[in-house]
């Protein structure tokens, strides 16, 4: 299959793309400099179990349920006014968050703190699929996917340098604040380089709001067993409460296309064997890349008594090594395609045993930053390869709500197996507060069996690709 490229302007080349990357750098940034902050915060605000998940779980599920309707409203209303109100409500929530008291203040300002990231995604998302497309597409989504390597690169070094350098619970109110300059900025440019929406938003919009209801509700019971104890019984009733509601959802989506409507469950998505494999692709891994990162930073500050720099030297390699892999990528995808996020997604597995090995053998510094540079590099040559595989698949016109559903497969799954992994981490230490080993042994099993699946389906895609008469992909 040949695809060719969309005619770029200078504007779009010179304008969009950076500030679709500033977007990408700040909202990144956040999450890379929480990984390393987690234990201060922690101590700090004397917080729970429960509540260090939940501050983990509160960004991705609330960023995840914004991404669908703030994918769609762009779709239908512009992108420009969604883009300047998220990164507005990402800054002040970022504000609320540095100056919290107690943890659950933290658990409000992060889930502000996604919708705001969600907003933001999805547009940038949205305009990248709408304005390129073929290898200009890939090009313009590893310039975003390389913004959230530096990001990475940058957030843990200057995270580790801060709780180093600030006096007791105020290293990790800084790092809460860090990414607010960065919003500030990319708001400024965003204000001054993103064209005009065209017209207004109406009541005539086609957003599906009992569709969203239904599919936020699903979401948010997936998640209640997973982020707190409610006994027994109450898991039962949450998870038989999801299951209800995306079976009232899936019949609601067929009731909204059958009179007319615009469901937000695109049928051209749901028929589209690409696009579903692709995204499921992304669900599986990046859950497990966000949760190896975590059990590594924890297990090196609590469980090997390094400093936070230093395990924030690690991360920093992974995210260097990604960043270089992210500009390139695109290349070799181009080349190969489907075949390539195979064999990284295997490379990934075997990196993850790597990590296992080298925990129960107390290995020292340089293995484990030799792991996070095969980890950085195997997620340079998935994670925005497989973006642009999967949105090829987007119908016209949907691009949004495709971007929107990739993203929030990505965010449930990252909000799922943090709150899962970080609590089988934290659960094992409560057992036996000694054996770290044992700990991060188990959050590593749990990333190895997400990538395992993440492998299956893109070898799936793959089958379906070369049965397809795809050439080389």
């Amino acid at each position: 299959m040949t695809l060719t490229d969309r005619a770029q302007t200078p504007r779009q080349t010179t304008s969009v793309v950076p500030v679709c990357a500033a977007a990408g750098f700040t909202t990144l940034l956040d999450s890379s400099v929480l990984n390393i902050g987690l234990p201060a915060l922690r101590t700090g605000l004397d917080a729970g179990v429960s509540q260090v998940q939940w501050i983990l779980a509160a960004y991705s599920l609330s960023f995840g349920l914004a991404l669908v309707p703030a994918g769609r409203l762009g779709d239908v209303a512009g992108r420009r006014r969604l883009f300047l109100a998220g990164m507005t409500l990402f800054a002040v929530m970022g504000v609320c968050g540095a100056v919290a008291s107690d943890p659950w203040t933290v658990v409000a300002a992060r889930a502000g703190q996604g919708v705001g990231a969600g907003l933001i995604s999805a547009q940038v998302l949205g305009i990248l699929a709408e304005n390129y497309t073929g290898p200009a597409r890939a090009r313009a989504l590893a310039a975003y996917s390389t913004a959230g390597g530096l990001a990475g690169l940058c957030g843990p070094l200057v995270g580790g340098l801060v709780l180093g350098a600030a006096p007791g619970e105020y290293g990790w109110r800084v790092l809460l604040i860090l990414n607010v300059p960065c919003a500030l900025v990319t708001l400024v440019l965003a204000a001054r380089r993103l064209p005009p929406d065209r017209g207004r938003p109406s009541a005539r919009s086609g957003v599906d709001a009992g569709g969203l209801a239904l599919l936020a509700a699903a979401t948010t019971l997936v998640m209640l067993p997973v982020v707190s104890d409610p006994g027994p019984v109450g898991a039962v009733f949450a998870v038989g409460g999801a299951a209800v509601s995306l079976a009232t959802f899936l019949w609601w989506e067929r009731r909204v296309a059958a009179r007319g409507g615009r469901p937000v469950l695109l049928p051209e998505l749901t028929g589209s064997g690409g696009y579903v494999l692709g995204t499921l692709v992304a669900l599986f891994w990046f859950g497990a890349v966000l949760s190896l990162n975590t059990v590594v930073s924890l297990y090196l500050i609590e469980g090997r008594g390094y400093a936070a720099v230093q395990a924030a030297a690690v991360l920093s390699v992974a995210a260097a090594a990604m960043a270089v892999a992210s500009a390139v990528g695109w290349r070799v995808v181009a080349r190969y395609g489907r075949v390539t996020v195979v064999v990284v997604v295997a490379a990934e597995i075997a990196v993850v045993g790597g990590y296992a090995a080298a925990v129960q053998h107390e290995a020292t510094m340089p293995v484990f930053v030799v792991l996070a540079a095969l980890s950085g590099l195997s997620g340079g040559f998935v994670d925005a390869p497989n973006r642009a595989l999967t949105l090829e698949s987007s119908p016209e016109g949907g691009h949004g709500v495709a971007a929107g559903f990739l993203q929030l497969s990505q965010r449930l799954s990252a909000t799922v197996a943090l709150a899962a992994v970080s609590g089988l981490y934290l659960s094992a230490l409560a057992t036996d507060g000694d054996d770290f080993a044992g700990a991060a042994s188990a959050g590593l099993a749990v990333c190895a069996a997400l990538l395992s699946v993440s492998l299956l389906c893109a070898l799936a895609d793959r089958r379906r690709r070369a049965g397809a008469g795809f050439r080389s992909r």
